[in-house]
């Protein structure tokens, strides 16, 4: 990771856009990591495009290149996921206001497109003020971790 000489501006590489110039106040930290990944704790969201034309966007680790997970605000397609997040995990990352904790959930899109899927077990949560978040593993409920997305997005555009 360069920074670059503003102090506000930071230059990354990342997986999926080369490299690129980010504000580092919109840098996220993860005390505990990842699963998988638990050795890095900063991490950028990154849109292709406009945030609001593409519903998926990726959490790109600040420091290696090669972390970088497809994420989805998972009410686009399941407006009935409603997970109770313990009250002790989401207090760790700030204030408990719904206006500045956003939900997210991580998205595998393997070659076969008809086997995305998405893990509505252990969303990732973010406090977009105090900038933490969290991987949080939902006990209640039967999220599963391997949620066919395709399924999911095909079935709403035929409704």
């Amino acid at each position: 990771m360069n920074r670059n000489t503003r102090g506000e501006n930071m230059v990354i590489q990342t997986k999926y856009f080369g490299e690129i110039q980010i504000d580092e106040t919109k840098v996220i930290h993860f005390e505990q990591g990842i699963f998988g990944f638990e050795d890095q704790k900063e991490f950028a969201i990154l849109y292709e495009g406009e945030a609001d034309d593409n519903p998926f966007c990726w959490l790109q680790s600040v420091h290696e290149v090669h972390v970088c997970l497809p994420l989805i605000d998972p009410l686009i397609w399941f407006p009935e996921y409603q997970p109770d997040l313990p009250d002790e995990e989401v207090q760790k990352l700030g204030e408990l206001n719904p206006e500045i904790i956003s939900v997210y959930t991580v998205t595998v899109v393997p070659e076969n497109i008809e086997q995305m899927t998405t893990n509505l077990r252990a969303p990732i949560v973010l406090n977009l003020e105090t900038k933490k978040g969290a991987q949080i593993v939902i006990e209640e409920g039967d999220y599963p971790i391997r949620e066919n997305l395709y399924q999911r997005i095909k079935q709403t555009r035929e409704e």
